[in-house]
């Protein structure tokens, strides 16, 4: 990951508060330490990059190299529950300038599904078999908007649509 931190420092150049112009996701000198009873794991150790608003940026490395680790910091996750207990992170992460390291948990939920999202490598634990893809995509967006549930289940036929599922309207009862 540290390769990546000195290729992407050139991205856009920090600024002392706030995020670099024209970035809309910046990570500045990210740690996430796992305190073990073997020792402190330095699964991500000073990363730093930054990506403009409809840019990509493809993060790339081993198993084990730190890429699950930064997006699940990025998304929060490593404070939710029993996690947040046995993580070390620091360092910045701004969101549309937003703070996100420092940012109450809430505040950062309420950002989840509207201004980021993750897919995560194993599908069962992002979608849960029991339920149609449909109720879970109506129930993450009425979270963020408050719409009927009718409203929602078109809306994500549209979203189905967009990223080109066959057959949105009969695939969202799958």
């Amino acid at each position: 990951m540290t390769e990546l931190s000195n290729t992407a420092a050139a991205v856009g150049e920090p600024t002392s508060a706030g995020p670099a112009t024209g970035a809309f996701l910046e990570v500045r000198d990210l740690k996430v330490h796992f305190p073990t009873d073997d020792g402190l794991v330095k699964s991500v150790d000073g990363l730093t990059f930054s990506v403009e608003k409809g840019r990509t940026l493809a993060v790339v490395g081993e198993s084990g190299s730190g890429k699950s680790v930064t997006s699940q910091a990025i998304m929060g996750l490593h404070r939710l529950g029993t996690r947040g207990k046995n993580v070390q992170m620091s360092g910045e992460i701004w969101l549309g300038g937003k703070e996100l390291v420092s940012a109450a948990p809430d505040e950062v939920r309420k950002l989840r599904g509207r201004e980021m999202a993750m897919i995560f490598q194993d599908p069962l634990s992002a979608m849960h078999p029991y339920y149609t893809i449909g109720n879970q995509i109506v129930e993450a967006y009425r979270v963020h908007h408050k719409v009927s549930k009718k409203v929602a289940r078109k809306r994500a036929i549209e979203m189905l649509e967009l990223v080109k599922i066959p057959s949105p309207a009969r695939r969202i009862d799958d």
